[in-house]
């Protein structure tokens, strides 16, 4: 259960005429370089790259004193390189080059969705300039058949500005900011990436994201604050847990409404899925149990006595071992899938909370809130192998798909911490939203 709420950011200023007229010229100047007809080949002319210099430039010029926060001039700068870097390369490479102007242009989209515009009609006219860049950008990409970028994506949900922070992990910038219900906490997304469900405690509610525009398409009702959520593996049911109802809603994916409300636990707070699809296990906080339900009936099978308080679950990719934290005995249970039954209980750090397992299943990374800190566990000896000291008060965990990263969102700090999961140090630091919490990737 979420604490209370700390003021939103005020570090966005109004954005006065001046500065948006020049933002305003830049744009349109910089739509004016573009050639009409494709990119390339033949490469752009001299002419072609110099007017493109010019305007990156200018707009670099404007960022220096940029009505935004500091961290967002230097994601924009960034940018801004980035594509400079791309015009100057040898050899020159007109794909990668217009790849870095669409990041470019989807950062600038992000800024300008923050800022504080004297009017909406100033907004949407420099979202429009934006936009026309954007459709330039993708057509030449199609012209050229270039191969998509894939893009691995970090969702944090932030539980103090009610909106959920889309990180792009190769740059590890914020790409979009995407407002959803009131408190929310947890996210998963779908298997196929199209799709995120956001847990939203006061709205009392579920928050569905269409990933391919990071907007809100539909919001379904559920139990008394909503609080984990876990996906079925072929993306048909989403599993919410409701922390004040002691029930389990199953939301049917298709149609985005509950079919069916399952009785578990005393404050069921996460829940996972088994690979297979089967069986959902459900952490009960006042129980000091995991209810296990049985996916084809709905129904509870049996429920597992852990330690103190359990709070968060994971299950390795196999399917063999469900991982447990218990907030209230500083405890990971393990748990044989096969029987139900615990193996052991792992001392980790205090009160730890949000659990992760690499996808190789050798991992297991534990946030530890009232640490600081992050409990690396060898799951062939069960024992903790690494402490890294993170922000303040880390919550959630999440792992990439290539299990090279562990995202940790720092609720304290309103930011997020980046762990090498080689040399299990901190690389980067990602700020976000207020209170961010949960988190997930795809």
């Amino acid at each position: 259960m979420m604490g209370k709420k700390r003021k939103k950011d005020t570090n966005f200023q109004d954005l006065n005429i001046s500065s948006f007229t020049a933002l305003a010229k830049i744009l349109k100047n910089l739509t004016d370089t573009f050639p009409t007809d494709c990119f390339c080949p033949p490469n752009p002319s001299t002419e072609t790259l110099t007017q493109i210099k010019v305007a990156l430039n200018i707009l670099l010029t404007w960022s220096m004193t940029a009505p935004i926060p500091n961290d967002l001039k230097l994601q924009l700068q960034n940018a801004i390189q980035d594509v400079k870097t791309q015009l100057d390369a040898d050899p020159f490479s007109c794909c990668d080059t217009l790849q870095a102007f669409k990041t470019l242009v989807q950062t600038l989209i992000s800024i300008v969705n923050q800022l504080g515009i004297i009017n909406c009609l100033q907004k949407l006219k420099l979202l429009a300039l934006l936009q026309k860049i954007l459709n330039i950008v993708t057509q030449f990409l199609s012209c050229l058949d270039c191969e998509e970028e894939t893009v691995t994506v970090a969702y944090v949900v932030n539980a103090g500005s009610d909106n959920v922070s889309v990180i792009d992990t190769t740059t590890n910038t914020v790409t979009a900011t995407v407002s959803v219900g009131t408190l929310p906490v947890y996210v998963a997304v779908t298997p196929d990436g199209s799709l995120a469900y956001v847990t939203n405690q006061f709205s009392g509610n579920v928050s569905v994201i269409d990933t391919a525009t990071n907007t809100v398409t539909t919001t379904v009702s559920v139990g008394i604050w909503p609080s984990g959520v876990a996906i079925t593996p072929d993306g048909n049911f989403v599993y919410i847990t409701n922390l004040l109802s002691d029930t389990v809603s199953v939301i049917d994916a298709s149609t985005n409404t509950v079919t069916t409300t399952i009785s578990v636990g005393s404050f069921p707070i996460d829940a996972a899925v088994t690979p297979d699809g089967n069986f959902v296990y459900i952490a009960n906080q006042s129980n000091d149990g995991v209810s296990v339900i049985d996916t084809s009936t709905n129904t509870v099978v049996t429920t597992i006595t852990t330690g103190g308080y359990p709070n968060g679950v994971a299950i390795t990719l196999d399917g063999s071992l469900v991982y447990v934290t218990n907030l209230g005995s500083n405890t990971v249970s393990v748990i044989d899938a096969s029987t139900n039954t615990v193996l052991t209980n792992v001392p980790v750090g205090n009160d730890p909370f949000g659990i992760a397992i690499t996808p190789s299943g050798s991992l297991v990374y534990v946030t530890n809130q009232t640490s600081d800190n992050v409990s690396v566990i060898d799951t062939t000896t069960n024992t903790v192998i690494a402490t890294v000291s993170v922000g303040d008060e880390p919550s959630d965990v999440a792992i990439t798909p290539d299990g090279n990263y562990a995202y940790v969102p720092n609720p304290g700090n309103d930011n997020v911490s980046v762990i090498d999961t080689t040399t299990n140090t901190v690389t980067a630091t990602v700020s976000v939203g207020v209170v961010p919490f949960g988190i997930d990737i795809k």
